[in-house]
């Protein structure tokens, strides 16, 4: 097989024209905009499926520079950090318990789920748990710390190919199903966001432009807390793997980026522009999701693994159905709880980054919801991991997998 080698400034130059080409077939698709399918994602997708033809047709295969995909998250968390206000976070201090406990129900609903139909299609157990939390809640590097240990402490063949296509499946239909629960969510509540309205009539985005500009040295310094953000990330990461604390590094971002923003208002600071910071987000996240999604090998997804992503697939419409029929109610089945529902969807299947996108999709359609943003990142990212580090060791416990 011919392959074609792009470089970092190839990558990016085609990561970029994805993004625009997902833009036009999203603007032309009813469908596509109905359900809030986020731009990067359709053209990522559309490219990796390209690509599969490609391979199948001509025999060739292209091999991308994706050493911006990890810089690209980090600084898209930086500017979550950067936009939330403590404050807010601690108005909302009871949804923030209830969605951690519905977060742990998942996990345990997906793991549940993953031995009954491991045990239905004569499969080995932990092969039922790699198509649970382990790869979808877990996403790729957590599939790739355990497959790594079932390879090595139970012989699992293959296990690390396995998790890896179970969290890819994960990721496309995490990012596919999270946006139309979410709309759903709103037309069966009649639920709509109560400052869209508000903010329309305040100031249209043109004069929002004018009122509020970015300038050069604004984004410059977004960019320069950004910076030490992902630096200071990598470093406190590196300082905790000794301690036994593995926190996400992009979880230190998102942590680091509240210090600033909320320590500059107690201190009179000035404070950054918040259309610079949302600009600096959108094109981090754009360009992360797309690299993601446009190196994904879909042949290799379609013949490695048929019964392990039949147990993702149940997984994932029963995660959905949760998110719609309990997350929305208990919280509040108002708007907020729609986007966090459909926030829950793709951080409970893909990544907390792919449930951003398609947050930012929905309130970008609907108007703002500053509690999902406050809450889905921090629960998905920090509390999800250790609960379900935890989640995992009791299943582990199980005689059936004889740890």
């Amino acid at each position: 097989m011919k392959t074609l080698e792009l470089n970092l400034l190839a990558t990016l130059a085609l990561a970029t024209a994805l993004f625009f080409i997902g833009q036009f077939i999203v603007q032309r698709s009813t469908f596509l905009q109905r359900y809030s399918i986020p731009v990067p994602v359709v053209g990522g997708v559309l490219f990796a499926l390209l690509l599969a033809v490609a391979g199948l047709v001509a025999d060739v295969q292209f091999a991308m520079d994706d050493s911006p995909r990890d810089p690209l998250l980090l600084a898209f968390f930086a500017t979550l950090g950067l936009g939330a206000d403590v404050r807010s976070l601690m108005r909302g201090g009871w949804k923030l318990v209830i969605l951690i406990g519905l977060f742990i129900a998942v996990m345990i609903m997906q793991g549940a789920i993953g031995l009954a139909m491991a045990s239905a299609l004569d499969l080995h157990p932990l092969v039922g748990l790699l198509g649970g939390s382990i790869s979808l809640i877990g996403g790729h590097g957590t599939a790739a710390a355990y497959a790594t240990s079932f390879a090595e402490t139970r012989n699992l063949q293959g296990a690390l190919e396995l998790g890896m296509a179970a969290a890819t499946a994960g990721l496309i239909l995490g990012s596919l199903l999270a946006g139309p629960v979410a709309e759903r969510v709103m037309r069966r509540s009649g639920a709509r966001s109560g400052n869209a309205g508000a903010h329309a009539a305040r100031e249209s985005p043109q004069q929002a432009a004018v009122l509020a500009p970015i300038t050069a040295e604004q984004l410059l310094f977004v960019l320069l807390v950004c910076l030490v953000c992902i630096a200071g990330a990598r470093f406190l990461q590196d300082l905790m793997r000794d301690t036994g604390l593995l926190l996400p590094s992009f979880l230190w971002a998102l942590l680091i980026g509240m210090i600033v923003r909320n320590a500059g208002s107690l201190l009179g600071l000035k404070s950054v522009n918040d259309n610079a910071v949302q600009a600096v987000g959108s094109v981090s996240l754009s360009l992360f999701l797309i690299m993601a999604l446009m190196s994904m090998r879909v042949l290799d997804l379609a013949t490695l693994a048929g019964p392990l992503l039949l147990i993702v697939v149940v997984n994932a419409l029963a995660t959905a159905a949760f998110a719609y029929f309990v997350t929305s109610r208990l919280m509040g089945n108002d708007y907020d709880a729609a986007v966090i529902s459909g926030g829950q969807v793709a951080a409970g299947l893909a990544t907390t980054a792919v449930g951003m996108s398609v947050m930012q999709t929905l309130t970008e359609r609907h108007g703002p919801a500053p509690m999902a943003f406050l809450l889905v990142p921090i629960v998905g990212a920090f509390f999800a991991d250790i609960a379900n580090a935890l989640v995992l060791q009791a299943f582990f416990s199980l005689p059936m997998l004889g740890f």
